[in-house]
């Protein structure tokens, strides 16, 4: 589950590319048995499926051996589907995050539009959009989708949520990306249909999910700023001004007077430095003869 107690800026990557929570069947399926070739992450490779091994049990606890034929057609196997839905649905449940496991589930899809799942699909961009401000992952899944409109027709579907939704996450991706924190709230907040749609429907299944936005906010935040008043801070985190003193505490930032310190952490504590470079004078001859001309 990711911090929620820590607001600093994450140097370690490794939660990210290879989460704890993932077990070791779930990696193989993602990655391979013999190798682990991500060139599929980047350029979205159809080399990484593996078939599921039968069992729910063996795919999100046993520690049993699985054997994964990477060549295998079997890879493609739209049974694997239900396995993989679920795992998702642990993630959302428990707060974790895993974003191979996703993007292999928006894969699948891509190879079987007819088994679509439009609660997945929002449930997948709400983890990615609430995982990273600068980073890759929300595109990344967006990458792998067709227009809203298009997945519902392959599934023969009336249910309109996903037309109304996918562009509405869309826009707050770019709030989220341009750091406007404070619009982001209020589009969230808002009385449209996606917004609604996502707040009764969909944040109550997600563990901690305002949580994880306002202490992703605040490590964007941690990275440019040492001092930040508390009723800045406090729109930044759609917070009463009067909770803010108590949400700095619990994310182990100090409180002075009407301002939030926070603590160094490699970004936000700017040190001047002298850079020297010794040049001989024989390397400028060709500079001066140049110069002459």
């Amino acid at each position: 589950m990711p911090d929620l107690s820590n607001a600093v800026p994450t140097k370690d990557l490794k939660e990210w590319h290879t989460p704890s929570s993932r077990t070791e069947v779930i990696h193989e399926l993602i990655h391979g048995v013999a190798h682990c070739d991500h060139s599929w992450f980047w350029g979205f490779n159809t080399s990484w499926w593996a078939p599921m091994p039968t069992g729910l049990s063996t795919v999100l606890g046993s520690e049993a051996d699985v054997s994964v034929n990477a060549d295998s057609a079997d890879r493609y196997n739209p049974s694997n589907l239900s396995w993989m839905e679920e795992y998702l649905q642990s993630q959302v449940r428990d707060g974790e995050y895993d974003l191979f496991a996703n993007l292999a589930i928006l894969k699948l899809y891509q190879f079987n539009p007819q088994l679509s799942n439009p609660e997945a699909i929002i449930n997948i961009l709400l983890k990615a959009l609430s995982a990273t401000v600068h980073g890759p992952d929300f595109n990344l899944c967006l990458a792998v989708l067709r227009e809203p409109s298009a997945i519902l027709h392959d599934i023969d579907s009336d249910e309109q949520s996903l037309v109304a939704v996918m562009p509405f996450l869309q826009k707050l991706h770019e709030l989220v990306r341009t750091c406007q924190f404070t619009k982001f709230w209020s589009e969230w907040n808002g009385g449209s249909e996606a917004a609604q749609i996502l707040r009764e429907s969909y944040a109550p299944q997600h563990a901690h999910l305002v949580d994880s936005f306002r202490v992703l906010f605040a490590t964007s935040i941690a990275s440019c700023f040492s001092r930040v008043r508390l009723a800045q801070l406090a729109r930044w985190l759609d917070l009463p001004e009067s909770e803010v003193s108590q949400w700095c505490a619990g994310v182990q930032w100090s409180v002075e007077g009407d301002v939030a310190v926070v603590p160094k952490n490699g970004d936000n504590d700017v040190k001047a430095g002298v850079v020297k470079e010794h040049v001989e004078l024989s390397q400028l001859t060709k500079l001066v003869a140049a110069a002459a001309y």
